[in-house]
């Protein structure tokens, strides 16, 4: 087993993440790689010096133009919708810190930036040209589900959140998915098993406890859906801290009338997919 890493001087590297051209200091587990090309950047991380600070809301501090996010013992992230700058604590790995980058301060920005950040992972299963957004609270299996599907020649378009355009497209980090229980795992998987961005088929919302009997996929009527989008929001503090919360509802109230939203209880004690759930997923 590697070291954790500790080096902040290292060169900027370019990659797409969530469809965004980034260029960060830091390494970003599941960004694609882009090499320079002289393309317009959207969001710039470094590491650099994070003040200032107005009302907190737990570990969020408003500032004008972005958010501060602090965690604990980690890191500091000053949020804006152009540029992350991090100043982490001493003697912290560049693991423990990425990790709340693409957890916490991404998707902070691209709330800042009006995009919908759903908690889910997605995938395009074989054959088909459209994805399927699996959510869930987590512990519900949402990565073990997109382990299974990849290894069964699924292609990712996200493992832990998404982002949603309007239209109902889908767009993440699609270079691999974390796996297991602290310290989680990252899977990379194959550029070809690997979507920038792809339509929405139907988003499926992995419910617990799960069924005694056989596995039963039910769509929900718009109004439950809606409901259901609002709960599987993630990190749902950035817009009531700034303000978007007003604008939103509207937005995810569209999105439930557009994209058919199901609820899946899976079979209790059942990890692996039955041939019945391939079945039921395939007719989405």
């Amino acid at each position: 087993m590697h070291s954790p890493s500790l080096s902040p001087n290292r060169p900027a590297a370019r990659c797409i993440a969530y469809g965004y051209a980034v260029r960060t200091t830091l390494p970003l587990p599941g960004a694609i790689a882009r090499t320079g090309d002289g393309a317009a950047i959207d969001i710039e991380v470094i590491e650099a010096p994070v003040s200032g600070g107005g009302a907190i809301d737990g570990p969020y501090q408003r500032v004008p133009g972005g958010v501060i996010f602090t965690a604990r013992n980690v890191a500091r992230y000053l949020c804006t919708a152009t540029s992350i700058s991090i100043e982490r604590n001493a003697g912290v790995s560049d693991e423990r810190v990425a990790g709340l980058l693409i957890a916490t301060a991404l998707p902070a920005c691209l709330w800042m930036r009006g995009e919908i950040v759903l908690h889910a992972a997605a995938v395009v299963l074989p054959g088909a040209t459209r994805a399927v957004a699996i959510l869930g609270a987590s512990g519900s299996g949402k990565s073990t589900l997109l382990h299974a599907l990849v290894a069964r020649g699924a292609r990712v378009l996200a493992d832990d959140s998404l982002c949603v355009s309007p239209g109902a497209a889908g767009r993440g980090l699609a270079g691999g998915y974390f796996l297991g229980s602290e310290p989680r795992i990252f899977h990379a998987v194959r550029p070809e098993q690997s979507l920038l961005s792809a339509p929405l088929a139907a988003a499926i919302i992995l419910d617990l406890p799960r069924s005694s009997g056989v596995a039963v996929i039910s769509r929900l009527e718009p109004l439950a859906a809606f409901q259901a989008l609002l709960d599987h929001r993630h990190r749902p503090r950035i817009p009531a801290v700034l303000g978007l919360e007003a604008g939103l509802l509207p937005r995810l109230a569209s999105l439930a009338q557009m994209l058919p939203v199901h609820r899946w209880q899976r079979r209790e004690g059942r990890a692996a997919l039955g041939a019945e759930e391939l079945t039921l997923l395939a007719r989405l």
